[in-house]
């Protein structure tokens, strides 16, 4: 056998190895996209009789560190409505940032030495979290207080709390103390300017945008009619 068919038939093997590397991974990750489906929060109402038997499956998960406060996120599998918070059956994993997991429902706030403080009496779905931050980077503004969209009830009765059920913005203290409402029956929001929030929710014709002053707490509506 000739030195180029030797040579032919090497790169012709690894040529396969290659295709079947290729064809591998793309079926891999078709059978992980089928599979995967991210968490859902149940919402259980609390007449129902089964309720009490239908214990929540709660988490603590470290978030990060403002200033001297300890920010752990509660996630959850269901929340029955007009249930006050409870701590049993939690186990804790550790993480390293700030961002929400998709089922988070409560916040955690605890200081050294201090009893730790829950941001709501009643669980509901944390559907983004804004930190407050004291420096300016090229991608964060600077922000005096926490700000929080959250979905409270299931406005469109699919039995879930999910994005796209009727959200409330909030605000807080770095540490979860004075939570205040903003707006409410609101799409989202978005941090513009430092401590400058817009805030964008939904009529029967168009999109309503809003101005939020976190500094001032001053709300004012955009003109932006047609």
């Amino acid at each position: 056998m000739g030195f180029i068919e030797k040579s032919n038939k090497v790169l012709l093997f690894f040529a396969a190895i290659f295709v079947i590397i290729l064809v591998g991974r793309d079926v891999l990750r078709d059978i992980m996209r089928k599979d995967y489906s991210p968490p859902t929060v149940q919402v259980i109402k609390s007449d129902d009789a089964q309720a009490i038997e239908q214990k929540a499956k709660l988490e603590k998960q470290y978030l990060g560190l403002i200033k001297d406060v300890h920010i752990f996120e509660i996630t959850s599998d269901r929340v029955v409505q007009d249930q006050p918070y409870s701590s049993s059956a939690e186990s804790i994993v550790i993480s390293s940032s700030f961002g929400l997991s998709e089922n988070a429902v409560n916040v955690m706030f605890t200081k050294i030495g201090e009893q730790r403080k829950l941001l709501f009496e009643k669980n509901a779905l944390i559907v983004e979290f804004s930190p407050s931050r004291d420096k300016q980077t090229q991608y964060e503004k600077i922000l005096s207080k926490n700000v929080y969209l959250v979905a409270k009830y299931d406005s469109n009765n699919d039995g879930f709390l999910k994005r796209n059920d009727k959200k409330e913005l909030l605000v807080s203290e770095y540490d979860g103390t004075n939570l205040m409402s903003v707006m409410a029956d609101i799409k989202g929001y978005e941090v513009v300017d430092n401590d400058i929030v817009l805030i964008y929710a939904a009529s029967d014709l168009d999109t309503l945008y809003f101005i939020f002053n976190i500094k001032t707490g001053e709300l004012q509506k955009l003109d932006t009619a047609w």
